[in-house]
């Protein structure tokens, strides 16, 4: 059982609640990180320059192929209940997107 301590910080000038969606690498790896503990489990409320830690705890199933000697995780904040980006624009063959900030 290893835990892994992340730390995140709302960036935005105004509070925000999101959710985390995690990452692996190699692929195959997601089939065997089972995950115990789990800030991703839950959606969260980050007042504006908020830092908060959380851990996520979890074991690594031994079936996993020998040639995998290092996993990735890596987690994305997706803002809940935050509007949905404008669809981007084709100008004359060009392509032109609006920003959106997260």
């Amino acid at each position: 059982m290893v835990t892994v301590m992340y730390e995140f910080q709302n960036v935005q000038n105004r509070r925000m609640a999101a959710q985390a969606i995690p990452s692996y690498a190699p692929k195959q790896a997601a089939a065997h990180f089972n995950k115990l503990e789990c800030f991703c489990f839950n959606q969260y409320t980050l007042e504006p320059g908020e830092r908060k830690s959380w851990p996520v705890v979890f074991v690594i199933d031994p079936k996993l192929s020998r040639d995998v000697a290092t996993i990735t995780l890596s987690y994305t904040f997706f803002e809940v209940g935050a509007k949905t980006p404008p669809a981007p624009l084709a100008d004359a063959g060009r392509l032109m997107t609006s920003g959106a900030g997260s």
